[in-house]
């Protein structure tokens, strides 16, 4: 008989860690539904569809213009978010 063990876990913090946490998780989730929306877009207009490496690059692009709000997290965040 094979037993599974799990552990689980929380973390402890502070108001400064869950404001940043919160920006973070708001980036990802910016990240994803835009590059959703522009895989959609791309694929009712008949173009091919862009990979997450051309989202990746697009979406710099605007955070320079209309999205530097983005500079306030990690890169990480709308990148990996981006991974479709």
């Amino acid at each position: 008989m094979k037993i599974l063990r799990a552990f689980k876990t929380e973390l402890d913090l502070n108001h400064a860690q869950k404001t940043a946490c919160a920006r973070h998780a708001g980036a990802a989730r910016f990240a994803f539904n835009w590059g959703l929306g522009s895989q959609a877009a791309g694929v009712l207009d008949g173009q091919k569809t862009p990979t997450s490496i051309d989202l990746h690059r697009e979406l710099n692009r605007l955070k320079k213009t209309e999205l530097a709000w983005m500079y306030e997290v990690s890169k990480c965040a709308p990148q990996e978010a981006l991974r479709i």
